[in-house]
């Protein structure tokens, strides 16, 4: 039993890996790298008349220029929080609170 058990864990753990492991090497249209498993995820798009893409889940539209082609068959959004202007000079670097895109992925039939 204590195999068994073993083994399942191994599993979901390996599952969880491989699917944080695409993000790694994953880079926007002009060769930059995007981002790692925390700020990557799958996203519902919907692709609008225009050619361009509308993510319900942050009421944003992503240009169509900015998509790359997607690793897989689905829809990827990588977000960054910028540097705010002013900084605190006591606690450090102060960020935004509105996550930027860095880099969308669109299936290649989605358009």
């Amino acid at each position: 039993m204590k195999s068994l058990m073993a083994a399942i864990a191994l599993l979901c753990v390996s599952s969880t890996v491989l699917a944080h492991d695409i993000y790694s090497n994953l880079r926007d249209r002009d060769g930059h790298l995007c981002c790692g498993g925390q700020d990557c995820k799958s996203v519902e798009a919907v692709v609008l008349p225009d050619g361009n893409y509308y993510l319900p889940g942050t009421d944003e539209v992503i240009p169509a220029d900015v998509a790359a082609p997607s690793p897989d068959d689905r829809f990827h959004h990588c977000i960054y929080y910028p540097l705010a202007k002013v900084t605190d000079p006591w606690s450090g670097p102060v960020w935004e609170d509105k996550p930027k895109t860095r880099c969308f992925f669109a299936p290649m039939n989605s358009t």
